[in-house]
């Protein structure tokens, strides 16, 4: 495809900033290796004291060019841009709403699709409606019972252990597995930390998959691959610690659980209506795949399940960054109603 001005967004406002920036500049090094003139942005920039949170804005990010932006004949005006926020204000529909109000192409996912798969409640209520598996769970709100009385209701309607996690956010951070009762206050107080509402699921023990799905209308999904976190728990440092976990490609289940897992995959993305790319991590127990979430901006670190599912399909990492380029620019005018979700 022809070379484009390409705007790099990263950091944000939300607790996966310093994820964002490693995402982020993955992707402008990659993109100026290959010819694109890029650029790189912070949000944060946009909101009293933005520029200063931590962790600071790496060399050569610049805040946003708001003013500029809204000049249709700024000449340094961008023809794509590039979102490698993640969590509140990348991930939710936020950003990408400023950009469509400014008839900006962007990549990923649209407004409405990128707020239901952030809200891992509703998303999952869309996902049973579907017939999709998803463990079971209960949504609490901050203050909403006294502690003892939430455990009671857990330990009556879901047993335990149990999985405490924000239900917003991602990269696992405010997530914690809840063995017994007695560790379920100090779990609340980490998750509450991250969000005003949190999801207690089911702990599924079993065999944790990633599926990555590629495109708009003919989307397509990667290879799946298998996680093997050393600690026994993908975590924030499993996930981005150099050695913190194992990837195996192709995963390690059945060909029935494979088939189920990539049609799961594929109907979770076309169901909340996403575009270009995302993610879906799964748990396979008895042979039975249960989608725990979806992300609609993966991670593009070194150590990013995207684009290692992608290598493994013979995709390389350039050829990844145009192939979702060009699936923002299929349509540009990435409008409301085009990032509907298939209800």
């Amino acid at each position: 495809m022809p070379k484009l001005r390409v705007a790099v967004l990263m950091g944000g406002i939300s607790s996966e900033r310093a994820v964002s920036f490693a995402t982020g500049q993955q992707i402008c090094a990659a993109l100026a290796a290959n010819g694109y003139e890029v650029s790189a942005w912070d949000p944060a920039s946009l909101i009293p004291g933005g520029q200063t949170m931590e962790p600071k804005a790496p060399s050569g990010v610049a805040p946003f060019p708001l003013a500029e932006l809204a000049d249709p004949n700024w000449p340094h005006r961008p023809q794509v841009i590039f979102i490698a926020l993640h969590g509140k204000g990348g991930e939710d529909g936020s950003i990408q709403g400023l950009l469509q109000t400014l008839g900006i192409p962007y990549t990923g996912s649209g407004i409405l699709a990128g707020a239901l798969a952030m809200n891992k409640a509703l998303s999952k209520h869309l996902f049973r409606s579907e017939g999709i598996p998803v463990p079971d769970g209960l949504l609490l709100r901050r203050h909403q019972m006294s502690t003892l009385a939430v455990a009671e209701m857990i330990g009556n309607r879901l047993g335990y252990p149990v999985i405490v996690k924000p239900n917003t956010g991602g990269s696992t951070l405010g997530c914690t597995i809840v063995r017994e009762a007695s560790q379920l206050r100090n779990a609340l107080h980490q998750a509450f930390e991250h969000d005003d509402a949190v999801l207690v699921e089911q702990y599924l023990a079993g065999t944790e998959i990633t599926a990555s799905v590629l495109g708009n209308e003919d989307a397509q999904v990667l290879p799946l691959i298998e996680i093997v976190a050393h600690g026994g728990f993908y975590d924030y440092q499993a996930k981005y610690s150099p050695g913190g976990s194992t990837h195996i490609i192709p995963a390690r289940i059945s060909a029935r659980a494979t088939a189920a897992a990539q049609d799961y995959a594929l109907r979770c993305h076309r169901v909340l209506g996403c575009r270009g790319m995302s993610r879906v991590d799964m748990i396979v127990q008895q042979d039975r795949p249960y989608v725990l979430e979806v992300n609609t901006i993966p991670g593009m670190t070194p150590t990013s399940l995207l684009p290692e599912a992608a290598k493994a399909a013979g995709i390389a990492f350039p050829q990844l960054l145009e192939r979702i380029l060009a699936h923002a620019l299929e349509d540009a005018s990435v409008s409301l109603e085009s990032s509907s979700p298939a209800l």
